[in-house]
């Protein structure tokens, strides 16, 4: 019988059969039922046992089935077969373009159809594969694969994958990308700067693109403002400028096939800076003790120098320094006016130097060496109230009338020179009367003294004199108890105009607000009118008594 044939197009298909039997034979062919006549495209042969039909430049129109018979006087007999056109072999699924990262797995994939036998081959960057423990290819059931376990940077590239078979060939390409994962190659561990300068992190970088870059600084991430500029050309810069803090600087550089992190330390060196200066003055009294402070910030180590004028004060003696805790102290045991002046702190270290003073005034305190007197003062007329004081001027000088302050005004004149002061009451009036009190300070101390003021009080009679009754011989006396403003004068007159003063008979006393007339023996002189009359500056007044004389 006949096997079926498949054939590349273009070339001759043989179809033959094995005959048996006794010839002559008659052999015919048809194609699809039809009779093939033998021509130029068709050549009939007989050799032996075995009959052939040769079909020329096989083309789609000889595709079919053929039959061969064959006929002697006996009977005859047929066998078929089939001519088919061999098919070049086409991609159904061609491979892809694929990325991976260093030592990560790829793998290239396609299906093939066509007629056997297929072959395939593959080709990178137009070079043929051969054996290479580090590629595996198959080729099964019509799907060609080639796979790399583990990829390295030299197997990127363009892959090609062809398959052949009689009738033809055809071929797919791909690419394959191995990204490497970014590496730090050179970096900076500790960076020192000072504040406010300008700061240059580099790091050098490898890695595929894209590369992405995230700036850190202590875990938190630093956006790439007119601060911080970060620049990116295989080296990363972070500039920044005014830099406030020390910490932890990062970068993280990432890429699809990883991230590596870049980091510094950064110190950043403050100058000194006082948060707390020095008083711009300071007083104190003489004798005491002073201790002057000041708080210091900045990156240690810190050093603090002390001077007085512009020498340096050193530990000893008077002076006592110390440094603890940012706070810098100078302490004086005891003060002396030779203490006056100008001290100075100053801080320094790496960065920068810092200083503070303050104005120091040794001062006595005031104190009151003359007091004023309490006054009598006439109505109307005006006062004085004067004081000394001793202590270191200028003294601030402040006047009370019964607890309340005194303002200068039309009735107070206030006047203090050098250690003096007076406060004068103009046209004095009963609502004047009062306690005065003077209060003296400076800026280490103060004193007070007090005085009253009173207005001098016209004379008066508290007990008048009484009519007295005397036995001649005996003895009289005639009394009046007094009040007012001393010095008062008493004058006593007998009968109008005869001016009384002392003699041998008679004796007047003015002593214990009492007035008295004293007659030792009563005569007939003795009876009469007695006036008495008191007068001061503030006025007078009298009163009368009659004395009788019994037994004339």
């Amino acid at each position: 019988g006949l096997v079926p044939t498949d054939v590349v197009k273009g070339s001759s298909a043989c179809l033959q059969c094995q005959i048996a039997g006794t010839g002559p034979f008659e052999i015919t062919w048809h194609k699809d039922a039809k009779e093939i006549k033998p021509s130029a495209k068709h050549g009939f042969s007989q050799i032996n046992g075995t009959v052939g039909l040769e079909v020329h430049k096989c083309d789609a129109v000889d595709v079919g089935e053929y039959q061969c018979t064959v006929a002697n006087e006996v009977g005859s007999c047929t066998c078929k077969s089939t001519l088919n056109l061999k098919e070049p072999p086409t991609f159904t699924k061609k491979i892809d373009n694929t990325a991976t990262v260093l030592g990560k797995m790829a793998e290239f994939q396609c299906i093939v159809e066509g007629s056997p036998t297929l072959s395939v081959q593959w080709q990178k960057d137009e070079n043929w594969i051969f054996e290479d423990p580090k590629i595996e290819r198959t080729f099964e059931n019509n799907v060609a694969t080639l796979r790399i376990p583990a990829c390295e940077a030299t197997h990127s590239g363009k892959y090609t994958c062809q398959v052949v078979n009689e009738a033809g060939q055809d071929k797919c390409v791909a690419t394959l990308t191995v990204q490497e994962p970014p590496k730090i190659t050179e970096k900076p561990e500790v960076i020192k700067v000072t504040v406010g300068d300008p700061v240059n992190l580099d790091c050098k970088v490898t890695g595929s693109p894209e590369l992405k870059v995230k700036w850190m600084k202590d875990g938190r991430e630093l956006q790439s403002i007119r601060q911080h500029k970060l620049t990116f050309e295989n080296t990363i810069k972070l500039y920044s400028v005014g830099v406030t803090q020390s910490g932890v600087y990062s970068c993280q550089v990432s890429n699809d096939a990883g991230s590596v992190r870049c980091s510094a330390d950064l110190t950043v060196k403050e100058p000194p800076e006082f948060v707390l200066k020095l008083p711009a003055t300071k007083f104190v009294k003489q004798g005491e003790s002073l201790r002057l402070e000041c708080k210091v910030s900045g990156t240690a180590p810190l050093k603090v120098t002390w001077y007085k004028h512009d020498t340096k004060v050193t530990d000893g003696g008077n002076y006592r320094t110390s440094f603890v805790d940012s706070v810098a102290v100078l302490e004086l045991h005891s003060t002396s006016f030779d203490d006056d002046g100008v001290y100075t702190c100053e801080a320094q270290n790496d960065a920068g130097s810092v200083s503070c003073s303050t104005t120091l005034t040794v001062k006595d305190p005031p104190s009151f060496v003359k007091v004023p007197q309490p006054v009598e003062g006439l109505k109307g007329k005006d006062v004085s109230l004067y004081c000394e004081m001793s202590g270191t001027a200028p003294f601030q000088i402040t006047w009370f009338k019964d607890r309340k302050p005194l303002m200068e005004s039309r009735k107070y004149k206030m006047v203090s020179e050098g250690s003096s002061a007076t406060l004068h009451v103009i046209g004095l009036e009963p609502s004047d009367a009062g306690e005065y009190e003077c209060k003296v300070s400076n800026s280490v101390g103060s004193d007070t003294c007090q005085t009253s003021v009173k207005l001098r009080e016209p004379p008066s009679f508290v007990k008048k004199l009484s009519n007295m009754t005397v036995i001649l011989g005996e003895e009289v006396t005639l009394v009046a108890t007094v009040k007012g403003s001393e010095p008062i004068t008493v004058s006593w007159v007998q009968d109008k105009d005869h001016i009384l003063r002392d003699g041998d008979n008679r004796k007047i006393t003015f002593e214990n607000n009492q007035v008295a007339l004293k007659v030792f023996k009563a005569d007939a002189t003795t009876a009469g009118k007695y006036t008495c009359q008191l007068r001061n500056d503030a006025g007078s007044v009298e009163c009368f008594a009659n004395l009788t004389v019994l037994g004339l």
